[in-house]
């Protein structure tokens, strides 16, 4: 299967109005028939007076049970409409290649969104008893800060539908192994330039013995090392582009991760590559492009 047939699956069946209206501006995006800081500007005029609307609609009136039960649905909750157009670009984001220029135009989108000057909008809190609290503000955009982990979230779900333990992920050419690749090329991207911080998500946990996914490579002769190589392939994109894997190095360096980005794992990572570019159950291919990236990892010390 090519990497440009892939389904980028940002409609279905179930669509309403409201989520045509954003998946409409992102299908634009995607097209490159809308220029990312047009498009951004078009979703931020969307999702501000979506809530402004939904305040005015609701502020003075006298909620019913049934009604405050919804509020999370029909009230101003922006919150709600980021993390929409977030798990629609997660989505779509894994049928494009490593510098497609639609995963260029999803970037360069999320870099215009947090490009506009922050400003206040209407939002949904509940207080100690559960009641919603309509007075409450939301800033948008939200990129950039600790508060897209709910975000990274969405990516990581996307992650667990491709890469659990002998998914079709070590199927070589296989539609899941092209979106493990195509996800983190892009996720990588997203963390670098500080946009959302996806290490949780990132492929390089894959390539340490310590996953839950690593195979026993003398049990599994066969998918065993193919299984390796898709992780490989994926956890490349954080450590191939020099701007990527000057990232990592400084966060490992600065001990930045709590469980990621450390020291140790960048010798680990340094280990393995070691260990399957001098391995023959791995095809040449693969061993090239670990003894390729252990080179540029030790360019870097």
């Amino acid at each position: 299967m090519a990497a440009q047939d892939l389904d980028p699956r940002l409609f279905d069946g179930d669509d309403d109005a409201e989520d045509l209206a954003y998946k409409q501006i992102l299908n634009g995006v995607i097209a490159q028939t809308t220029p990312p800081s047009q498009a951004a500007t078009q979703i931020d005029k969307w999702v501000t007076s979506e809530a402004k609307m939904r305040f005015r609609q609701l502020k003075d009136r006298q909620l019913t049970q049934e009604e405050k039960d919804g509020l999370n649905l029909f009230g101003p909750n922006p919150s709600r409409h980021v993390d929409m157009i977030v798990g629609s670009i997660a989505t779509v984001c894994s049928a494009y290649p490593p510098a497609h220029a639609a995963q260029n135009a999803l970037v360069g989108f999320i870099e215009a969104l947090k490009a506009i000057p922050k400003h206040q909008v209407p939002g949904l809190s509940y207080d100690n008893s559960h009641e919603p609290v309509l007075d409450e503000t939301y800033s948008l955009w939200p990129f950039g800060t600790r508060s897209t982990q709910y975000l990274a979230q969405r990516f990581q779900r996307e992650a667990e539908e491709f890469a659990y333990p002998f998914s079709e992920v070590e199927t070589p050419g296989s539609e899941f192994q092209l979106r493990w690749r195509n996800l983190q090329a892009f996720i990588a991207r997203l963390t670098t330039l500080d946009l959302i911080d996806c290490s949780a998500v990132s492929a390089l946990s894959y390539i340490l013995p310590s996953a839950l996914t690593y195979p026993d490579l003398k049990e599994r002769k066969k998918g065993g090392p193919q299984r390796i190589a898709a992780d490989l392939v994926a956890a490349s994109q954080w450590l191939a582009p020099d701007q990527a894997r000057s990232w990592v190095y400084k966060q490992c360096k600065a001990n930045a991760g709590e469980a990621l980005w450390t020291m140790q794992n960048w010798g680990q990572w340094k280990e393995q590559l070691s260990f399957i570019a001098g391995d023959e159950r791995f095809g040449d291919e693969t061993r090239a492009l670990a003894r390729s990236l252990g080179d540029k990892m030790n360019a870097l010390e």
